[in-house]
């Protein structure tokens, strides 16, 4: 890792707490890193049920280190610099996730952001403006429900944060009835697979401290994040809502929900998901692969081609496909299609209101809320950073 002082390299940005965090599970427990805005001396602790299970502490540095040996499913950690009180506090599953829930009930009240792209304030303001989260960030929503529909990585400067801060959230929500959704976007899936062209130059700077690629920050087999977003759905119905990142083209409109999750989990489980942006392997696999030249298009059409559910944009950017979105609906027994990835400078609704598009030109400066009427349907309703809420209009 590079020795120049936090001071100099770092600039403005934030690193301290879940702003820097990095958490790896190892088969004898945990591997903590953490960052401190100067050179100090370091603390961990790890609690499990209220009990002390481990602690250690770190000499001088701006960058932190250490292994601790719990291996209970939950783990509460404590870390931060000596003498600083509190410190910050990070809940960990070390398990492997639950899969992914690919139809739940649909609460009287649903949030939706569209690609959030690391801009963790706007969310924090919206999420407090509609009385969802605490002045302390923690879930008041009870049992109302927000979804992200994927691209959390890349572009901002906070995608660690907004990471490790769904993923508590995710935890708090249901504890009380509540639920928070994390769809799997193209960002996502660059990231993880190496494809880190999108990266911003802080998010990177994590990495360089810690002295390890970005992409192994989020390795869906050793990271807790990834492990955590590894196991999340590319494709849910809620209620009526048929929630994707791009939208269902034609070439997946035959798979149902189910064994559209089986092959992305099953893809992802491979080798070759995470080596697709090395060409050193790349080469090797190729030569060594028990997969014909078919199969491993295969593979990357579903996550990189123009048709897979995670970058389609048709849907939003014609508007001559009507009869098709009515199949993709019929095939999905649900009434909307709401999608993310390409961008449109408002929420707005297209084909009389079947499709909403939801990734915003200027990240997270709005959120979506549909409200259950008595008489059926969802009343529609944008959010806005600034200015009072306004019921969604077609064409925005």
């Amino acid at each position: 890792a590079s020795a120049v002082p936090a001071a100099q390299a770092r600039g403005p940005f934030r690193f301290a707490g879940e702003f820097g965090l990095y958490v790896r599970v190892v088969e004898d427990g945990l591997d903590v890193r953490w960052l401190s805005e100067t050179f100090h001396d370091g603390v961990v602790r790890a609690w499990v049920d209220d009990r002390l299970a481990a602690e250690a502490s770190t000499p001088a540095s701006d960058r932190h280190a250490v292994h601790l040996a719990v291996t209970a499913p939950v783990v509460v950690l404590e870390y931060g610099t000596a003498g600083q009180e509190p410190l910050y506090r990070t809940t960990i599953a070390r398990d492997a996730p639950a899969a992914a829930d690919l139809d739940p009930p649909a609460p009287d009240s649903v949030y939706l952001f569209g690609d959030v792209h690391g801009e963790f304030d706007r969310i924090v303001a919206l999420l407090r403006g509609a009385e969802l989260i605490d002045e302390g960030l923690a879930w008041r929503g009870g049992t109302r429900s927000v979804v992200f529909l994927g691209d959390l990585f890349d572009r901002g400067d906070d995608v660690t944060r907004v990471l490790w801060f769904l993923y508590g959230l995710e935890r708090q929500a249901a504890a009380v009835g509540g639920r928070v959704h994390v769809v799997l976007g193209n960002h996502e899936v660059m990231v993880m697979s190496g494809d880190l062209r999108y990266v911003s130059g802080k998010e990177k700077i994590i990495a360089d401290l810690h002295g390890v690629g970005y992409q192994e920050l989020f390795h869906p087999r050793h990271s807790v994040l990834g492990r955590w977003l590894a196991s999340k759905p590319g494709l849910v119905r809620m209620d009526d809502l048929l929630l994707a990142h791009g939208g269902v083209s034609p070439t997946y409109l035959g798979y149902s929900l189910t064994e559209f999750q089986d092959t992305l989990r099953a893809y992802m489980d491979e080798p070759l998901f995470t080596g697709w942006n090395d060409t050193t392997f790349l080469a090797e696999f190729v030569e060594n692969t028990p997969l014909d030249s078919a199969a491993v298009a295969r593979r990357w059409g579903f996550f990189f081609g123009s048709e897979s559910v995670l970058w389609f944009r048709d849907l939003v950017l014609a508007d001559t496909l009507g009869t098709f979105l009515d199949d993709v609906l019929d095939r999905f027994d649900a009434r909307v299609h709401i999608v993310g990835h390409t961008p449109v400078p408002t929420i707005r609704e297209l084909y009389d209101g079947k499709l909403i598009a939801v990734d915003l030109r200027d990240a997270a400066s709005e959120m979506l809320l549909l409200a259950k009427r008595e008489e059926g349907g969802w009343e529609r309703i944008k959010i806005p950073l600034e200015g009072p809420p306004q019921p969604l209009a077609t064409g925005g």
